[in-house]
């Protein structure tokens, strides 16, 4: 093939790739990725600089993290969105979108309840709206996903869908986790959490009408909008924090109000196909305001009646824990947590001697329901335990220091827009230099190499907040560095994660088991990041970023025996179908 052959056949695939971002369904992965990523630092994160400036103890702070298991145990009511369709919405989005729809008003609900509560005076109330965002955001996830896997034509379209789902991801992260902590700075925490149910709303409106006429449009236009206001108020942070009347200043500033003069043409074009939109009636569907008031009404009441509940529950335990004398301290607490986190490793040891006893051609190896499992322990035998420590310990030290990563640069003396500058605007985007270091360090070193090089840069990242809390807040440099060098060692180790993740699963059950290692990697983690207050209490941010480090060591040690950590049988093969089945009528794989 002569060179201007294979050129042009670059071009080709260049071409037909980028072509794939220009499908209705690709605008509206861009709009689901930012609704998935935009509560998700809300529960807990930009929440951790409020609860801290509300002279909240580290402790409770630290336990707030554990509102984050809902998504690690969303699979227990996946079924439910599975099976079940919510009134008055099937008919006009399908179960999926009706179902995303719900979780969506229910996040916005929770965002203007959690803008109602004080952590200094109602914590409690903050505690029950913060899971409630966490709840509702997992409760979405399930129909994202669910909705993305059914809505890719082949795997080309999937790898598409995926990216345009994480890069909406990260800009939600970036206005939930920066321009909110710049509007609390200067408007108070309340309105920043109002402002990003208003977001949410919209997003909820735009994933409403997106099959319609101006449906791509209003996605891409809502788009545009908001990474112009997110630039707009990054450029704003910066020019108030350097020095006033400069030319610098002025540049930044000058930026600013450009970028918000796009941002309301943006909103224009946004208002206009939204029209366009709303009075269309697409073919076939079954729209109806009456239909959409009930879907409405009924995602408002199951989210008061789930609040309700929740409450109610948390009420009857601490009752009748006091009750009977049982008040935990909150290092009993911590403790527990610890204890929980380890269990899943020790059931799985009970549990290896008999799996590893069933024969190759067990029905309960192929089984859809429990075959993912017992396949996994049944190859693997004891060097299981050894993986799932592996898949438990390599990203422990990111996770129990990034839970009071926000808390330490407010205790510094940094203000919430400051934080929302560095941490918030330009953090989640330098991830992408460690993710592409990866991509480089696996070709080139190879991915077991590359494996014990992330569990190092990990613990070198977490070990520069030890060394920032004892650095002065009046410059920004010292934050500029710790972020710059953690989220770029996260996305190294991160990225190197996934990939040796992937190698361990059997392709017969490849979802499932990736599904069993991606619960293992957050569950014990997790409940381990919720003792993170505890530590700060007992030994002081600086040594605790010492310990979190520490952490991490287990990781670099197991990591040298990732090559050991292979199959010693075949992966079992599945249960033949009945000689009389008929082949015409076999259910689906």
């Amino acid at each position: 093939m002569t060179l201007e052959g294979s050129a042009s056949q670059h071009r080709q695939a260049l071409t037909e790739a980028l072509g794939a971002f220009r499908q209705p369904k690709m605008a509206m992965m861009l709009v689901l990725g930012f609704a998935a990523g935009l509560p998700f630092l809300l529960y807990f994160s930009v929440l951790s600089v409020w609860l801290e400036r509300s002279d909240v103890e580290e402790a409770l702070i630290g336990f707030f993290s554990f509102f984050g298991l809902a998504y690690s145990f969303k699979f227990l009511w996946a079924p439910v969105l599975d099976r079940f369709d919510p009134p008055g919405l099937t008919r006009i989005f399908g179960r999926r979108r009706a179902w995303i729809f719900v979780a969506q008003i229910g996040l916005a609900l929770a965002m203007i309840g959690m803008g109602f509560t004080d952590p200094t005076t109602s914590l409690a109330a903050t505690a029950l709206f913060s899971f409630l965002i966490a709840f509702s955001s997992a409760s979405q996830d399930i129909g994202i996903d669910a909705w993305r896997i059914e809505a890719a034509r082949n795997d080309d379209e999937q790898a598409s869908l995926a990216a345009a789902y994480q890069y909406g991801y990260k800009v939600g992260m970036v206005i939930s986790g920066g321009v909110a902590l710049m509007i609390a700075d200067g408007a108070g925490f309340p309105l920043a959490y109002w402002a990003m149910a208003a977001i949410m709303a919209l997003s909820a409106l735009v994933f409403a009408v997106w099959d319609r006429a101006g449906g791509v449009r209003a996605a891409g236009a809502a788009g545009v909008m908001l990474l112009l206001v997110g630039a707009a108020s990054a450029f704003g942070g910066f020019a108030g924090v350097i020095a006033d009347a400069s030319l610098g200043q002025w540049a930044l500033r000058g930026l600013e109000y450009g970028f918000y003069g796009g941002a309301l043409l943006a909103a224009g074009l946004l208002i206009a196909a939204l029209s366009t939109a709303l009075r269309d009636r697409p073919e076939g569907a079954e729209f109806s305001l009456a239909g959409l008031g009930t879907g409405i009404g009924f995602a408002a009441i199951l989210f008061v009646a789930i609040a309700a509940a929740c409450a109610a529950i948390a009420t009857l335990v601490s009752a009748g824990a006091a009750e009977v004398g049982i008040v935990p301290s909150r290092s009993q607490i911590a403790q527990a947590a610890v204890y929980l986190a380890i269990t899943p490793l020790l059931l799985s040891a009970l549990a290896i001697p008999a799996i590893r006893r069933l024969p190759a051609t067990s029905p309960r190896l192929s089984s859809p329901a429990f075959g993912p499992f017992l396949d996994f322990f049944w190859r693997h035998g004891w060097i299981a335990l050894l993986i799932l420590l592996f898949v438990s310990s390599y990203r422990l030290s990111d996770i129990v220091m990034g839970i009071m990563a926000k808390p330490a640069y407010s205790n510094m003396g940094y203000s919430p827009a400051e934080i929302g500058i560095v941490s918030g605007t330009y953090g989640p985007w330098i991830i992408f230099v460690g993710v592409a270091l990866a991509g480089v360090s696996a070709l080139s070193l190879g991915l077991r190499t590359s494996l014990v090089i992330g569990a190092v840069v990990s613990i070198l990242g977490n070990l520069t907040f030890a060394w920032l809390v004892n650095q002065s807040p009046d410059t920004l440099v010292p934050l500029f560095v710790a972020v710059t060098a953690d989220n770029i060692a996260g996305g190294y180790a991160g990225t190197i994660f996934v990939a040796f993740m992937s190698t361990l699963v059997n392709k017969s059950f490849a979802g499932p088991q990736y599904a069993i290692f991606s619960s293992t990697f957050s569950l014990g983690p997790k409940l381990v990041a919720g003792t993170s207050g505890v530590m700060v209490e007992a030994y002081g941010y600086t040594q605790f970023f010492i310990i979190a480090g520490a952490l991490g060591l287990p990781a670099v040690i197991l990591s040298l025996f990732a090559a050991a950590m292979r199959p010693d049988r075949d992966g079992a093969p599945p249960t033949p179908a009945p000689a009389s089945a008929d082949p015409g009528t076999a259910a689906p794989s």
